[in-house]
């Protein structure tokens, strides 16, 4: 596994992710695209504890895109309540072996079947879905099929439709050059457009440099090729607000989206398409595409509140939560500015 520092950041060729938790445990979970990796923080024997399972989204796995954020809330009033289960897309964590040349690597479909392989695996009956990018597309497709299995879901920077034009050709040159010549400027500056979005200013520039060099060193360029080219491929979701033209999601969904993200408009779309008694709509203010890097206070306040709004810890103070949580990270902080709607920006 590879130790990435994100905030001292000693080597230039490790930028992302603080040394492993100590309650984090690994296992390879067999599926029918072979074993996957889960990384599983919190004790799963533990009734009490509800399961979240996390998706990652292109160019990074599991760790990379969560670790810093479950860091930051890891102080008890969180880290009691549930235990998570980061799922990698095959072959796309950071330690993993190059895939086979004959590898067929699934589709969006596909990639979400494994979400049940993982959930049968460790005997999980509901869970919590938290996924980023091309990960809230793969649980929300997940849970188009799966309402009874899934309590709700948080997504960041989702996109329910095919790629458009712009897209699919950023994304079509990024998997040829990774199959051809390996990790190249181009598909760095999309990664980081895909991330960050267009304007970088919104962002940390420790931040902002970190991840670039992140994915200038990364692992594996064909296995990402594949999973970009997955993603290329996608199939609009298939879900509608009524009905008529998909299945009517009833899961209740939260969707976070920084201001500066490349996918507001992407966003707004997949709003369309849900119930607006079901949903909940925010965009985090003065924030990059970046969100759980940048803002993790606000992510993690809009998600306790959306929870509580479930009915669960109904005793919790999560405004206090999340002070505490800032004061351990800097000494101190202020709250955030979001706008929230069940379907439209005001």
């Amino acid at each position: 596994m590879a130790a990435i520092e994100m905030h001292s950041f000693p080597r230039d060729m490790q930028p992302l992710m603080d040394e492993a938790a100590s309650n984090l445990t690994e296992e390879k979970v067999p599926t029918a695209f072979g074993n996957v990796k889960v990384s599983i923080y919190g004790d799963r024997n533990d009734p009490k504890k509800i399961p979240m399972i996390t998706f990652h989204d292109l160019g990074l796995d599991s760790e990379s895109n969560f670790q810093n954020f479950f860091q930051f809330v890891s102080i008890a009033e969180f880290s009691d309540k549930f235990c998570i289960y980061n799922v990698n897309a095959p072959g796309q964590e950071m330690d993993a072996q190059a895939l086979p040349e004959n590898f067929e690597y699934p589709t969006m479909d596909g990639i979400a079947k494994t979400i049940d392989s993982v959930a049968d695996y460790f005997k999980i009956n509901q869970f919590i879905g938290f996924g980023v990018g091309v990960g809230a597309n793969v649980l929300l497709r997940y849970a188009a099929q799966n309402q009874n299995r899934v309590i709700a879901l948080i997504l960041v920077n989702c996109c329910s439709g095919k790629s458009g034009w712009v897209e699919w050709g950023f994304e079509k040159w990024s998997a040829s050059y990774l199959r051809k010549v390996g990790m190249t400027k181009f598909t760095v500056d999309y990664l980081m457009w895909h991330h960050f979005g267009r304007n970088y200013d919104r962002c940390s520039p420790d931040i902002v440099r970190q991840y670039r060099v992140f994915f200038q060193h990364l692992p594996n360029p064909n296995s990402l090729a594949a999973f970009i080219d997955a993603y290329i491929q996608r199939s609009p979701l298939p879900i509608s607000r009524d009905g008529t033209t998909g299945v009517q999601l009833k899961v209740p969904v939260l969707q976070l989206i920084g201001a500066g993200s490349a996918h507001v408009e992407d966003t707004v779309e997949v709003n369309t398409k849900l119930d607006p008694a079901h949903s909940d709509w925010i965009k985090i203010s003065d924030s990059c595409g970046l969100v759980l890097d940048d803002r993790p206070d606000a992510v993690t306040e809009s998600m306790m509140l959306f929870l509580q709004g479930l009915g669960y810890f109904p005793t919790l103070n999560v405004m206090k939560m999340t002070k505490k949580m800032q004061e351990a990270q800097n000494g101190g902080g202020g709250g955030f500015s979001a706008i929230t709607s069940n379907s439209n920006e005001f």
